[in-house]
């Protein structure tokens, strides 16, 4: 047997018992509930109140119809050969949540052309049972709208189920299970991590991953900000990450209600920086809990890559 599908057995075994398993540790060790009742109350309990109100549409428009958000992006470490590389970003899709969401993707993207698509999970809005086949279909949609010269790449978030990997590896995509790919152009290279989710299902091989990453320019696609330092520990040089959908629900300025985060808080959207590394935390392209978002955007990013100019003596 080899050594990438006897650790991806391991891999479903260990998954599949986290995953029937409603209570987990995270890489806080603090107990996560995969169910929260009072809070989905507490989400359809605002949506009734806010329907009437002249905010609805707006909030609903801002969840319903992602937009696409370019970031330059500027390394001194980047290889001269990757100079204009492009990277088309999508996480948080949540493609059963909203009707037509996945034709709404289709759209913003169908004309873009990039080097390499990178989704960093959560393509369902249910954390447990059967039901992921019913973003299957949208998912296609998807990954037929998408031009990418490199490939597409993706790793998987605390709302996916590890019966997603046949599937979406049979439409093209390659899931990146604490595993890393290289890039090469010429005689240079680029190393992309994927993770597991740490948010349910945490395990010391994501860190083991990091670690076992070789030397060079090195991006991380992680579901959460949560690896932020750890990351940053083995050398990454940027970390492409989702989870919070930007708080979803704000208060004037952006300010979040709620980010279900017990790590890597400030990184909660945007561009940030920890010491060397720079860090992108998308506002997620679709939307959980209600379909309503205030004071974000549902967002698709496309980065472009930069080599600094060496200093002239």
């Amino acid at each position: 047997m080899e050594p990438k599908k006897e650790s991806r057995r391991a891999w479903v075994k260990s998954r599949a018992a986290m995953e029937s398993n409603p209570q987990r540790k995270t890489l806080t060790n603090k107990r996560s509930w995969k169910k929260f009742p009072w809070f989905d109350l507490l989400s359809k309990g605002f949506e009734l109140g806010i329907r009437l109100s002249p905010f609805y549409q707006k909030g609903k428009s801002n969840a319903g119809n992602p937009v696409v958000n370019r970031v330059d992006l500027v390394f001194d470490s980047l290889p001269q050969a990757f100079e204009g590389y492009t990277i088309l970003h999508m996480t948080d899709l949540h493609l059963d949540f909203i009707p037509q969401l996945a034709h709404k993707i289709c759209e913003q993207i169908q004309f873009i052309q990039a080097d390499l698509c990178v989704m960093t999970g959560d393509y369902s809005s249910l954390t447990r049972g059967n039901r992921y086949q019913d973003i299957l279909g949208p998912m296609r949609q998807v990954v037929c709208a998408v031009h990418q010269r490199d490939g597409l790449v993706a790793t998987l978030g605390n709302h996916d189920s590890h019966k997603m990997v046949s599937p979406f590896e049979e439409m093209g995509i390659k899931l990146l299970i604490n595993e890393t790919v290289a890039i090469i152009r010429g005689n240079s290279k680029i190393l992309i991590t994927g993770l597991d989710d740490p948010h349910y299902y945490y395990t010391k091989e994501a860190a083991k991953a990091l670690a076992a990453s070789d030397h060079g320019f090195k991006i991380a696609l992680v579901h959460t900000p949560a690896l932020y330092d750890l990351a940053q520990n083995n050398g990454y040089d940027l970390y492409l990450t989702g989870h919070t959908h930007g708080g979803q629900i704000c208060l004037p300025g952006g300010i979040p209600l709620i980010l279900h985060l017990d790590k890597g808080r400030k990184y909660y959207r945007g561009k940030w920086k920890y010491q060397g590394m720079t860090g992108y935390t998308g506002q997620g392209v679709g939307a959980v809990g209600i379909p309503l978002r205030y004071n974000t955007q549902s967002e698709i990013t496309l980065f472009t890559l930069h080599a600094r100019e060496p200093a002239s003596p």
